[in-house]
């Protein structure tokens, strides 16, 4: 199918590891289920009630790779957020007089609005983007304005680092794109409503989730 070359094909252009090989396994398991509910509607011998019920059984052997295939796309967005939250910024210096009241000088200068600030950002120098951070509710900046300055601020300190972020956080989007085709597969092989009501299959078949959850945390570590 186009869609499992396509899938596999973005799969080989990811350089991290954990991604890589978690959109594998994605595609391997979507191609399972497919197979699943092919075989299952195709099934003359059994009455309708009876596909329902085989399909939920098969659903279920695989509940555990879905729950792992969901708890790493959220697994590995944190580690996006806990990288970026890592990078330190220099610090202010708190006892430097003049240094605030050039700072000062420079906050009276800078518009008021998160907009006209947003368009600003791309061109500031290191000392307006501290400023800025420093107290962005006195220049009218909001949480989204904030964190554009930080991108900038962060991009001037270490040249490359938020584009490898960015690089990062693009194939994790991919493999959650993948992830959310399987869950319609899942839901439509067990005939389930939507993904909510998928999840709580889920949560019902395997309610001790903790050695999922440790494979995972073990495996994005590693390729950290």
């Amino acid at each position: 199918m186009r869609y499992f070359d396509f899938l596999e094909a973005q799969a080989a252009s990811v350089s991290d590891v954990a991604v890589r090989g978690a959109m594998t396994r994605v595609a391997k398991l979507h191609r399972e289920i497919l197979a699943n509910t092919a075989n299952v509607r195709g099934n003359k011998d059994l009455s309708e009630q009876g596909r329902t019920k085989e399909a939920r059984s098969l659903l279920g052997k695989k509940a555990w790779e879905l729950i792992r295939a969901n708890a790493t796309v959220q697994r590995l967005n944190a580690r996006i957020d806990e990288k970026r939250a890592k990078i330190q910024l220099p610090a202010i210096d708190k006892a430097d007089a003049a240094g605030a009241v050039l700072r000062g000088q420079v906050r009276d200068r800078l518009p008021k609005s998160s907009k006209e600030l947003r368009t600003l950002i791309p061109t500031m120098s290191a000392l307006y983007l501290q400023t800025l951070l420093e107290a962005p509710e006195l220049v009218g900046a909001d949480s989204e304005t904030v964190e554009v300055a930080r991108s900038r601020a962060i991009e001037l300190v270490q040249p490359g680092v938020t584009a490898a972020l960015d690089a990062e956080r693009n194939a994790v989007r991919l493999l959650a794109n993948a992830t959310g085709e399987l869950s319609k597969a899942a839901c439509d092989l067990a005939e389930l409503p939507n993904t909510r009501a998928l999840t709580e299959f889920l949560n019902q078949t395997v309610p001790d989730q903790r050695h999922i959850e440790a494979d995972v945390e073990r495996e994005t570590a590693l390729a950290a």
